[in-house]
Formats: C-alpha cells, structure tokens, sequence
C-alpha cells in the first residue's frame, strides 16, 4: 500500500516558532498514526544544509513548512533561509507544500507553481496569531494560540487524511470560518474581537496555488 513521503521543518527558537513547534504535534501524531514515511527537521536541524540533504534522500512528496517567512523566502533554524525563490526553488519542484510562514505565497509560490511544483499553499501576507501571555511556557495549553493554528494545521490534517489540496485548503478555511462564528456568540467581546479580526486576516490571505486536485 502506498504511503506518502512527509518533510517537516519545525524550527524553535524564538516565541512564535515554539508555539508553532507546539502545535505542529498532533500533525506529526497522525502521520505516525497513519504509518506514513515522515522526516522531521526540529530545532538546529532546520538548516539549509540538513533540508537540502534530507529532500535530496527521501524525495518527499509533501513538505510542511513552519518557520518565518517573507515574499521571497521561507526560514529555519534562527531564520536561515531554507528555500529562497532566487537561489534554490527547484528544490519544491513536483512537490506539495504547505508553508505556514508570513507572506511566502505572494511571489515564492506563485514562482514555484512555475517551476513545476505541483500545489503550494500558504499566506500571501502575515499570517498573525494572538496568544495568552501567562501560556507562553506552555504553548500546547494556550487554546487562544490554538484557535489559529489549529485551523492554519488542518491543512496538513487533512491531506494526510488522503484528501486533495483543494479539499485541504477549504477544510483550513471552514475551520477559521466555524473558530470566527463560535467567537461570534461569545460574551467576552474586546478580547475576541481582536482575535476575530486576525481570524479573519489569515482566513482571506491563505491560497493554494497550482493543482487543486492533487494528494500527497
């Protein structure tokens, strides 16, 4: 039986890669669940070098980025550029991507899908998220974070979950539009409505670009 090749790259160096680093857990849980071929990059590992090398070895068919970004660029490990749109984007090439990193999809992707990536999806802006300042050391606990990168994730949820690109991305948005309704009903109106506004910022500036129809 086919199972997929998985790359993740998850840097932890600072406050917003650690809370990413934190809730990329239960995506890595269900690629182990479902015995799929996963390599994961952590910390010093998410390196130029290592991810080169390591895409090289096993040929993944699907990469998920967490990291910095910008429009050119998605980063590692103390925001080394892991793939630069300029020096190295045929390294995506025949690949899905799925890159929860700041403003990567506005030229990165686009030149991508040019240069024979298969789907890319991701943030044509910042993607911003609001956190609970007494959860910072205990990221995995802090569910105001998890309202946004729970959605962000159910990307990659759902691709491993054998769905197409266009199904995970719609998915990814149902979520954040379901998160924004359920705040909606909410009795705490100044907090939620900050996180709604970012809800709905990251909502409007997720895209997948390239092949709606492809699995991992």
């Amino acid at each position: 039986m086919y199972k997929p090749t998985i790359l993740v790259t998850i840097p932890n160096h600072d406050d917003t890669t650690r809370y990413l680093f934190a809730w990329s857990k239960p995506v890595i849980k269900l690629a182990h669940q479902e015995k799929d071929k996963i390599t994961i990059l952590k910390d010093k590992q998410a390196n130029l070098k290592e991810f080169t090398n390591t895409v090289e070895k096993i040929q993944p068919s699907f990469i998920f980025f967490n990291g910095h970004g910008n429009e050119t660029t998605i980063t590692g490990h103390n925001n080394q550029p892991l793939v630069d749109a300029d020096t190295n984007i045929e390294v995506l090439k025949n690949r899905i991507v799925y890159a929860l990193s700041c403003q990567s999809a506005k030229k990165l992707g686009p030149k991508s899908i040019k240069q024979g990536t298969k789907t890319y999806m991701g943030y044509t802006e910042d993607f911003i998220f609001v956190y609970d300042t007494n959860k910072k050391k205990h990221p995995e606990k802090d569910q105001t974070a998890g309202c946004f990168l729970s959605a962000s994730n159910q990307t990659a949820i759902s691709l491993l979950e054998e769905k197409t690109t266009g199904q995970a991305y719609a998915d990814s948005q149902n979520s954040f539009q379901k998160t924004i309704r359920s705040l909606l009903t909410s009795e705490s109106k100044t907090e939620q409505s900050s996180m709604m506004r970012f809800l709905i910022w990251d909502m409007k500036h997720q895209v997948c670009l390239g092949n709606q129809d492809a699995k991992i």
